[in-house]
């Protein structure tokens, strides 16, 4: 979850957030001042709200994703708000099919045993497919995602993303809204792994910004091992 906060805030979150999101993250704006539910859904019409509530404060918390790509500008009252967002599609990506365009690689029907040759594509391309298959279901997995993403942090990032990614994974998990800010200590999740949470958004927003990442990196996956271990004793 990456949030911005438009306001007497602004500047500061913009500072501890990338200035660029990938599509489908979600993004979350707390706004405050005199404005209305209508006038933020009207806003936001051209994107797609998760959620719109009004805090105990007076603010309004929004969170949405942005599916365009490009820079965005978004006016809220006397607002403006400029959101870059990238594809997720690496450019090596697009050219994965410039083989077939060689000639060489056409095939040419001849008078071959038709049925064997056509039995063997369709092995050949059923066991690519189950690969393929496999790669899928690995990308989707929470904790490979995790170990990726974990991967990047490093000690200029290490605040917003230990945090998000800590929270991403146990929302797949586990069906909660952690990225959402909800943070529950529902069965196997215990207190205080989310005031382990709580404490990382207090690095990103509170005066007293110093830290090992490290450190904060090993508390972050010893509470995933002990979810996974949990998980698979329950199975």
């Amino acid at each position: 979850m990456k949030k911005i906060t438009i306001g007497i805030f602004l500047l500061l979150s913009l500072l501890s957030f990338s200035k660029e999101y990938n599509i489908g993250d979600k993004i979350t704006l707390k706004i405050e001042g005199a404005i209305n539910e209508s006038e933020i859904e009207k806003a936001l019409e051209g994107y797609k709200i998760s959620s719109l509530e009004k805090d105990k404060d007076g603010s309004y918390v929004v969170t949405f994703t942005i599916y365009k790509v490009g820079e965005n500008e978004i006016k809220i009252g006397n607002k403006k708000l400029k959101i870059d967002v990238v594809s997720t599609i690496e450019p090596s990506e697009k050219d994965i099919y410039e083989a077939l365009s060689n000639p060489n690689n056409t095939y040419i029907e001849t008078d071959y045993p038709h049925m064997g040759i056509l039995a063997t594509i369709a092995g050949i391309i059923a066991v690519i497919t189950a690969f393929f298959m496999h790669l899928v279901d690995r990308a989707k997995d929470p904790y490979i995602i995790l170990k990726k993403e974990m991967s990047k942090v490093n000690g200029s990032n290490w605040k917003e993303k230990i945090s998000l990614e800590l929270r991403r994974y146990i929302d797949g998990m586990y069906g909660t809204n952690f990225l959402g800010g909800e943070y529950k200590a529902i069965y196997p999740i215990t207190e205080k792994d989310t005031d382990f949470i709580k404490s990382m958004d207090y690095l990103k927003f509170g005066p007293n910004r110093d830290g090992d990442y490290l450190e904060y990196k090993k508390k972050a996956f010893d509470i995933v091992e002990r979810l996974r271990r949990e998980k698979k004793n329950s199975v």
